[in-house]
């Protein structure tokens, strides 16, 4: 599927032949393996490969990346230095950057695994599950499943946001609302473009592109059966009869949750148990927006804190970006009690994460 923005189709790093062996776990035959060290692997089968990983696990920090590995190197390192007994899954776009691993050898309890990536489409949700089957098909029983991108920086140090997450006694921290409701975030024209129809993608937009074609959006507000939209390539959108009901309620919000695990294996099993509803949302735009928190807050059945604990900046949005962060956004990113923000342009502005790094460095020694 072509993707709204700029790729490159260099390979992810081969291992050399010194670098140890690592043992495979359910990798296809011919499939192409590369190592990071005793504790960080890469494989570009959609199954997945293991080195010596801990299985005394409590967190794990689901990373979805496809530019920038310095970025993502860094953020890694952050993540383990806080959180230093956690487990690090990165699923990493297959035609995105190529990964230098050479800083992951060191690094313990780290898992990088190849998918195909997309915007606003079902790809970001099949690699959480993804990581959610690797972690059942290896037997490591988490807490906590906390999800980010490789754009990500903590606030806090990681300690201290996993203190939150456990003393709160909660089942999960991901912000919701009824998506029809009077509390929700959208315009009733947005959720039922979005969700009430089944789209198809025709083809990836350039940012100039979604500019100069904005205006065929128009047909949307004349007639009620087909829905055109630029903001994620070039798709369009026939009404259907959804799965919506009683039992099933519409319900929207951040696409980054911190979850556990009673909730991440109820989506599991729900996934497995309602395909017909998975299928149906596979079809819409940003499903990841809605799946999770539709399927978690029709059941019933957990306590949810209606804060994702993520800070983004979506004022003047173009296109559903949130704005990169500048040094003017830290003082009000770091009052906001929130565990990461999103996004930092690390070639733009480098500093950012230094600056971060100073504060989180001071923040533990006050602990």
């Amino acid at each position: 599927m072509s993707l709204p923005f700029d790729r490159t189709d260099q390979p992810v790093a081969h291992t050399s032949p010194t670098e140890p062996p690592v043992s495979l776990i359910g990798a296809k035959r011919g499939s192409r393996l590369t190592s990071a060290g005793p504790g960080a692997v890469v494989t570009d089968s959609p199954q997945v490969a293991a080195g010596e990983i801990m299985r005394d696990v409590r967190f794990c920090y689901h990373i979805q990346s496809h530019r920038s590995p310095e970025q993502l190197t860094r953020l890694i390192h952050a993540v383990k230095r806080y959180s230093p007994d956690s487990l690090v899954h990165v699923s990493h776009d297959v035609n995105g950057a190529a990964l230098d691993m050479a800083e992951l050898r060191s690094l313990p309890n780290v898992v990088v695994q190849l998918h195909e990536g997309g915007y606003g489409d079902f790809s970001h949700v099949d690699r959480y599950m993804a990581a959610v089957d690797w972690l059942n098909g290896e037997g490591i029983p988490v807490d906590w499943l906390v999800n980010i991108t490789g754009q990500d920086y903590p606030l806090r140090p990681l300690d201290q946001s996993e203190a939150e997450l456990v003393d709160s006694g909660a089942d999960g921290f991901m912000e919701y609302w009824d998506a029809l409701g009077p509390q929700s975030h959208w315009p009733r024209s947005r959720v039922r473009s979005r969700y009430y129809f089944q789209h198809r993608r025709l083809v990836g937009l350039s940012p100039r592109a979604k500019r100069m074609l904005r205006p065929i959006q128009a047909v949307n507000r004349v007639q009620p059966l087909v829905r055109l939209h630029v903001s994620y390539g070039l798709a369009v959108g026939r009404r259907a009869r959804t799965p919506f009901g009683p039992d099933l309620r519409l319900h929207g919000g951040s696409a980054f949750a911190s979850l556990s695990w009673p909730v991440v294996a109820y989506l599991r099993e729900y996934f497995d148990r309602r395909p017909d509803v998975v299928a149906y949302f596979r079809r819409c735009l940003s499903p990841v927006e809605a799946v999770f928190q539709t399927i978690v807050c029709s059941s019933g059945q957990f306590n949810l804190v209606p804060d994702c604990k993520r800070y983004f900046d979506f004022r003047g949005s173009q296109f559903n970006h949130p704005k990169s962060l500048t040094a003017e956004d830290l003082p009000r990113a770091l009052a906001s009690g929130a565990h990461f923000a999103r996004k930092f342009d690390y070639e733009r502005h480098p500093e950012l994460l230094d600056l971060l790094d100073a504060h989180l460095a001071a923040a533990a020694r006050q602990e």
